[in-house]
């Protein structure tokens, strides 16, 4: 009999699937030298076509060996425990025998078993577990030219690491506590049997049954080149040390999540972790603040977000670009909520959008932009173009922002805009007389609960800023219990204006929040003011006491979500996400508590040129959800973990790679709009014009039927009064 017929038990593709099962009706036994768990194939993206199964070396008693993956499915239940023994405790695999017979009954994960004599395959291709790819591959390579599948190492799932409770990837080796993936003891198992050598030609090939120049150089080029990044494992490591500790539970308590934050395990991750979680590793912070950290999805998602960025900041842009919006994420299928996208992203050739984000407007550059009687000479969506790329340079602002707020016209000399000052000033003194020196006004009770409310907003926006941090003056108001400053009682007297120059809405809370950075860059009352009556002409609708307006907002977003990324929409929909009330506050306020001071300036006067589209806004909470898709996704599983994991990133979010986005993201949905309408006009053309076969015919109606509507509310974004075309695809 051939020797390698005693390996004729274990599923081999290349033979017949009724064959023998037995050698002289007596069951070949063979002994199992390694076996490792939650080796899976990837038949698809899709998680649920996953096929789990065992890598295993074997060998007969005529010292030939066979490497295998058999199928889960494939394995009898009187064999799976000597896999299982193998499994978790390899040092003793070689006394451990077993007849792995295999079932002739078909099976579909059966197309991907195999079983060769190891003299037959030629090399090995191993990646490493990385950034990218959360688990290693292998893929085996034969004699005859044909190659296996990947097998992807599950580790997290692995029958050894659940088991034993050591490492996320394995066990420990005997010399410096490296941490393991299923990969490299695979191939360090291999390595004791035959030869192995990593190839001076290509990356990350292994030779086969090439005799090495000495055991020593084997070693150094096998085992060591397969291990991971140690950084990589650092993270592997602190992720099961995490995982371990908080897999039964949801929520733990003070004295746990201290507990677990200090423990010597978990320790090598502090330094790897954002800011915002180190800050938990410090057992008086801790103490603290735990209450907000009190979930164990939302601080691995912290943690894996942050994984993330470190990555990400280390990509080329032209790969970062490739990576944003919903074209850069894998798992499309053709009947999703965008139809024919798969269609339409064949026929078209679309360049892959870039954004034009550039510097700041310079003081120098500013003047320049008007002539000798300080009117603009350049187009007005030149400079707002400008304005929109670069945002402009703090000693500028206070005259720019006059523009940018209507209270400047943009055609105005410097007298004409004199003249409009001295009037506005006017004005306003005549609008905050009508309650301020009017006593009678002043003692109603509409007026007083108002005023009340101005105080106690007042009191608690921007303390910590420069002009507004003092409180040493006596409040005028005996009602309230704390000092002031002439500042803070400045912002009250606007507001209190505002409140009878616009009777229809008032004072509504939150408004403080706009007004206080515009009286801290423009530094006049009466220009502050008018600068704020000009925001709030755009800002009025988010305070309307029916949220009616705020509710056209988040329907908006809704659609723009499902039209960009249907796969995120649909995980909110699994976790009742679909308000979108974690998306409330930035639209409200614009993002002024997302993004520090600084930042914030920066990201209003960009968003008041109106220069793409006077919805932008939108596109930077589409950029701030995109920037964090796959960790809500992956991580997060009910509506209030994702309300909380939103929330905290408040001041965590970095503007510039934001707002580089969030161009991206509109110019990727001006190309998909206008994909469907001419899509769409393509198909009704050929339909009137009755061209092609009846099944030409019933497919293009198909096809027309799965074009998504475009609904006008998404039609609107694509609105600008100050777009030069720039707006074209980039």
């Amino acid at each position: 009999m051939d020797d390698t017929e005693n390996f004729s038990i274990i599923s081999d593709p290349r033979m017949e699937a009724n064959a023998t099962l037995s050698v002289g009706h007596q069951e070949v036994a063979v002994k199992l030298l390694y076996s490792k768990s939650k080796v899976y194939v990837h038949p698809s993206t899709q998680a649920k076509d996953f096929i789990p199964g065992f890598l295993s070396i074997v060998e007969n008693t005529s010292h030939d060996y066979l490497l295998a993956w058999t199928p889960e499915s494939l394995i009898p239940s009187k064999d799976m425990e000597a896999f299982v023994q193998v499994d978790v405790n390899d040092d003793d695999a070689g006394d451990i025998h077993s007849s792995v017979m295999i079932p002739s009954i078909p099976d579909e994960s059966k197309l991907y078993a195999l079983s060769a004599p190891v003299n037959t395959i030629h090399s090995l291709v191993i990646k490493a577990p990385s950034f990218s790819k959360w688990y290693g591959t292998i893929i085996i390579n034969f004699m005859d030219g044909h190659s296996s599948t990947p097998l992807w190492f599950h580790d997290d799932e692995s029958m050894s690491t659940v088991l034993q409770k050591n490492t996320q990837g394995g066990k420990y080796t005997s010399q410096g506590g490296q941490v393991r993936w299923g990969g490299d003891e695979f191939i360090e198992r291999l390595s004791q049997i035959i030869p192995v050598e990593k190839s001076t030609q290509e990356e990350n090939l292994y030779i086969l049954n090439k005799p090495p120049s000495t055991a020593n150089q084997r070693q150094a080029n096998v085992f060591d080149s397969t291990q991971m990044d140690p950084f990589i494992a650092t993270l592997k490591e602190a992720r099961w040390n995490i995982l371990e500790k908080l897999a039964r539970v949801t929520k733990f308590s003070k004295d746990a999540a201290i507990n677990l934050l200090n423990s010597p395990a978990s320790r090598p991750i502090v330094p790897l972790l954002p800011p915002g979680v180190q800050e938990l590793c410090y057992n008086e912070t801790v103490k603290k603040t735990i209450d907000d950290y009190d979930s164990a999805r939302i601080y691995l998602a912290k943690w894996a977000a942050g994984l993330a960025a470190q990555s990400e900041s280390n990509s080329s842009s032209d790969r970062k670009y490739r990576n944003v919006g919903v074209w850069g994420h894998e798992g499309w299928e053709e009947e999703t909520a965008l139809g024919v996208f798969e269609i339409l992203n064949s026929e078209s050739d679309f360049s892959i959008p870039t954004h034009t984000r550039t510097g700041c407007v310079s003081s120098a550059e500013w003047k320049s932009f008007f002539d000798h009687e300080g009117r603009l000479s350049v187009g007005q969506p030149v400079i707002r173009k400008k304005i929109f790329c670069g945002g402009l340079d703090p000693s500028i602002r206070k005259e720019a922002w006059l523009f940018l707020l209507g209270v400047y016209p943009w055609d105005s000399t410097a007298h004409e805009r004199y003249a409009i000052e001295i009037d506005r000033k006017e004005s306003y003194e005549t609008l905050k007389n009508t309650w301020h020196n009017d006593a009678d006004h002043r003692s109603t009770s509409d007026f007083q609960d108002q005023k009340h409310r101005i105080d106690k907003d007042v009191h608690r926006t921007d303390r910590t800023i420069d002009i507004y941090v003092d409180e040493s003056m006596p409040n005028p108001d005996p009602v309230m219990n704390v000092g002031t400053n002439e500042n803070l009682e400045t912002l009250k007297h606007i507001l209190c204006t505002y409140n009878v120059f616009n009777t229809d809405l008032g004072y509504v809370q939150g408004m403080s929040d706009l007004l206080s950075p515009l009286f801290a860059i423009i530094e006049d009352e009466a220009m502050a003011f008018w600068a704020f009556s000009g925001y709030m002409n755009r800002m009025k609708y988010n305070f309307y006491r029916d949220q009616s307006g705020m509710h056209r907002q988040l329907l908006t977003l809704d659609l723009l979500l499902q039209f960009m990324d249907p796969s995120l929409y649909k995980h909110f929909q699994r976790t009742d996400s679909t308000n979108l009330f974690f998306c409330f506050r930035w639209l409200l306020v614009w993002f002024k508590r997302e993004f520090p001071w600084k930042d914030m300036l920066s990201l209003w006067e960009i968003l008041w040129t109106d220069y793409l589209t006077d919805k932008f806004y939108l596109f930077v909470a589409m950029s701030i959800l995109d920037q964090h898709r796959d960790i809500l996704i992956d991580y997060l599983k009910n509506f209030d973990e994702i309300l909380k994991y939103i929330n905290d990133l408040s001041m965590t979010i970095p503007l510039n790679e934001t707002l580089q986005r969030a161009e991206i993201l509109f110019y990727q949905f001006k190309q998909r709009v206008e994909a469907v309408d001419n899509k769409r006009e393509q198909l009704k053309h050929n339909i009137k014009a009755g061209s092609g076969t009846k099944e030409e015919m019933e497919d293009m109606k198909a096809d027309l039927s799965k074009l998504p509507v475009i609904n006008e509310l998404l039609r609107e974004l694509l609105s600008s009064s100050y777009s030069d075309g720039s707006n074209e695809k980039q």
